[in-house]
C-alpha cells in the first residue's frame, strides 16, 4: 500500500526550502560515510607488484632501475609500497595522453 502525506498550510518557497535542507542533511550523511580512512600503505612483493601493473617480473626490473618508483629493502627482500606504485603508473599514463 502507498501511504499518502499531505502538506497544508504551507507556502511553495517554504516547502522548497524544506526539501533542499532534507536533501543537505542526507548529503552531509553520506559524505561522512565515504569520507577516506586511513590506512597503512601496504607492502607488496616483486611478484605482486608485477601482477598488480601486469607486467613481467624482468620489466618491473628495468622500471625499478629507471627509478619510476622506490623500492624498499628489507634484509633481502624488495618491497613496494601499493599507493606509490599507483601513482607512478598514474604519472605514466599522463605523459602518455
Amino acid at each position: 500500500m502507498r501511504e499518502t502525506i499531505q502538506i497544508e498550510n504551507i507556502n511553495s518557497e517554504d516547502f522548497k526550502n524544506q526539501i533542499i535542507n532534507g536533501v543537505v542533511e542526507q548529503m552531509k550523511n553520506l559524505s561522512q560515510n565515504f569520507t577516506a580512512k586511513v590506512e597503512p600503505d601496504t607492502l607488496l612483493t616483486r611478484e605482486e607488484t608485477a601482477k598488480l601493473l601486469s607486467i613481467s617480473l624482468v620489466s618491473l626490473w628495468s622500471l625499478t632501475k629507471q627509478k619510476t618508483f622506490p623500492v624498499y629493502h628489507i634484509g633481502k627482500s624488495v618491497r613496494y609500497k601499493k599507493s606509490e606504485v599507483l601513482n607512478a603508473l598514474e604519472q605514466m599514463n599522463k605523459c602518455n595522453h
